[in-house]
């Protein structure tokens, strides 16, 4: 466990995290957020990918420009591409 509260550099802890963020902005929904479902028919407006954008940005500590909602649509995507960006910044081992 990190200060995550789960293990980012695994994508599919990474997903699970993200279903549920995205879940918090649509509080009508019935169902679970569909991680291979294109976030855009949930009908997340350009304030809620705003917002939820920064709210990634902040849990992660890393920027997270909202365009990339739309770059990576889908939890999954989104997830694999975070998980690349925190890679990143882990330091090689030497």
């Amino acid at each position: 466990m990190t200060m995550y509260g789960f293990d980012p550099a695994a994508p599919s802890e990474m997903q699970s995290w993200l279903v549920e963020r995205v879940g918090a902005y649509l509080p009508d929904l019935d169902e679970a957020v569909d991680p291979r479902r294109q976030l855009g028919e949930y009908g997340l407006d350009s304030i809620a990918v705003v917002a939820f954008a920064a709210d990634v940005e902040e849990q992660l500590g890393i920027a997270v420009d909202p365009t990339a909602i739309w770059d990576y649509p889908t939890v999954s995507e989104l997830a694999e591409y975070l998980t690349g960006r925190l890679a990143e910044r882990r330091p090689q081992a030497a």
